[in-house]
């Protein structure tokens, strides 16, 4: 098997960072086919979300079904689905890193909606209107909140090892 000595947390942790890649790269892709913003296209920018939403979904059954698969082939024993207290000291530190992450992020996104609603001739993303910048920075926030807590997790299980 591909994960041969490491457990199931550690598993499900790349197969969330290969999603969360996948995915920045899905809505990436759509935001470049978007046409107008969301007061005048509102319906595609909807639409974008939904395909993303559905997206996300096919590939977390396909991704989780191909990894019991292989675990009952592979002939994984269950004693690799159970968590200890490493695997949750682990995944608390890693929550705590990505959520920092979070509400940086979220500052961010705050701090630069009252900037372009306030200074005059604002420099940074001056064509995108406000909201536009806060329906896509959430979605790019949150893809990067999980990303930062998957692949910390993933450190932290091979610094371990």
């Amino acid at each position: 098997m591909i994960f041969k000595d490491s457990n199931f947390s550690e598993q499900t942790a790349w197969i969330s960072v290969t999603f969360t890649v996948f995915i920045a790269w899905f809505y990436a892709n759509g935001m470049k086919q978007l046409e107008g913003t969301f007061s005048t296209h509102a319906d595609q920018i909807v639409g974008l979300w939904a395909k993303t939403m559905f997206a996300s979904i096919i590939f977390a059954v396909i991704a989780f079904s191909a990894l019991a698969i292989m675990r009952k082939f592979s002939g994984d024993d269950d004693d690799n689905l159970l968590i200890d207290e490493r695997d949750e000291l682990i995944e608390a530190r890693a929550t705590r890193w990505a959520y920092y992450n979070l509400s940086t992020c979220i500052i961010i996104l705050f701090v630069h909606i009252f900037c372009q609603g306030v200074i005059t001739n604002y420099p940074f993303f001056p064509n995108v209107p406000p909201i536009d910048f806060l329906i896509h920075g959430v979605m790019f926030s949150s893809l990067l909140v999980e990303f930062i807590l998957r692949a910390s997790q993933i450190y932290r299980y091979r610094k371990a090892a």
